[in-house]
């Protein structure tokens, strides 16, 4: 049985890219005057809600991390509070954070700050100027099924400042062996699912939704703006008009398949011939565009089944009869995240990253055993 949420499907039928407040916190300023009334009349008229009002630590922790030394100085950390807030005290610090689905106030620090202290422990294999540099970047996801990991590893490690996905899929029980959320979402679409957990880890962090996936009418838009992609999608033809956008905005493309541990760089944005390495001639993408499903030729084209795993050919073998679909593990899945974030954040950063497939599979490290 579907799930019944009329007001966020509403929402979804009427645009094709949102910001629904159904998956995004709103956020009350407490610095001036008229957030602090705002902010009062919204909580006046709330009814059954948490409060979960944590600011003085995470004050503390914020100058702790400016200055390790307080760690240890527990009279100079007051100090240093106290200077902090100044005349003003508690009442002008921070923010309140809303969150719709779970009826959740949360008080959290301002925007800069909250950042600051974040991602303080990325650094330094992250720089402060490089996550300054990060941060003026959006990247694109297609696909929320693999890409959802990809999505989490991103807003994690604030490998950007904003993200752009495009999925029209629902969330069925089956996702969940690969999509980290709860049964409670079950029967909602999956940008939704993403969308809150991001936001529960980082209310700041810029979501933008392509609700009705990547399309021939929106990919412009879509592509606008943006400094690499991720292929994370299923379609044929979505995967070929990724391909055709993205050399036409120049910028490279991403692409996790979650077997071997392969990953995809494509640099468009250094004026590679051809489409996937080389792999994809103008005639045959052309082909992939007007395509309703899937051919060996464009199949083995992605995935190359010479160079697939043995579990994953005989997998594909019986799709359609014993298996509903091409299998894939939340260790694979969590690892190619990881792995294509690395490889966002070298990009982005200027880092060399060849045109390539990678093969990065765990399993192949170890060596048999020799009776």
């Amino acid at each position: 049985m579907r799930r019944n949420y009329s007001d966020i499907e509403s929402s979804k039928s009427m645009v094709q890219n949102t910001q629904n407040p159904e998956s995004k916190a709103t956020i009350f300023e407490l610095s001036s005057k008229s957030g602090r009334q705002s902010f009062e009349t919204f909580r006046a008229a709330l009814t059954a809600y948490e409060v979960f009002d944590t600011l003085e630590d995470q004050l503390a922790e914020l100058l702790v991390t400016r200055s390790p030394k307080l760690r240890s100085n527990p009279e100079g950390l007051a100090e240093a509070v106290s200077r902090e807030l100044g005349a003003e005290g508690w009442s002008h610090i921070g923010c309140w954070a809303w969150y719709p689905w779970s009826r959740s106030l949360v008080r959290i620090l301002n925007e800069e700050d909250f950042i600051e202290l974040r991602t303080n422990r990325n650094r330094n294999k992250i720089t402060s100027k490089e996550q300054r540099e990060l941060r003026k970047k959006t990247i694109g996801i297609v696909g929320l099924s693999v890409g959802s990991a990809f999505a989490m590893s991103l807003a994690m490690e604030r490998t950007c400042g904003a993200l752009k996905v495009a999925d029209f899929d629902d969330l069925e029980l089956s996702n969940l062996n690969r999509i980290q959320t709860g049964i409670k979402n079950l029967g909602l679409p999956k940008w939704i699912a993403i969308s809150r957990t991001i936001a529960e880890v980082d209310p700041y962090f810029e979501v933008e939704v392509y609700s009705r996936g990547l399309t021939a009418s929106n990919a412009s838009d879509f592509f606008d703006g943006l400094d690499l992609v991720c292929d994370a999608c299923d379609q044929v033809s979505a995967k070929a008009l990724i391909r055709f956008e993205a050399r036409k905005a120049e910028i490279p493309v991403l692409m996790e398949t979650s077997d071997r541990g392969m990953l995809d760089i494509e640099r468009y944005d250094q004026g590679v011939e051809g489409y996937l390495h080389g792999r994809i001639s103008e005639e045959m993408l052309n082909d992939m565009m007007n395509a309703n499903e899937w051919s060996p030729e464009f199949f083995n084209a992605f995935i190359d089944l010479s160079q697939a795993s043995a579990r994953g050919i005989k997998s594909l073998e019986v799709v359609g009869t014993t298996l509903v679909g091409w299998p894939q593990l939340y260790s694979d899945v969590a690892a190619g995240g990881a792995h294509a974030a690395q490889a966002a954040r070298k990009i982005l950063l200027g880092d060399p990253a060849p045109d390539a497939r990678l093969y990065l599979e765990w399993d192949e490290q170890f060596v048999e055993s020799i009776d």
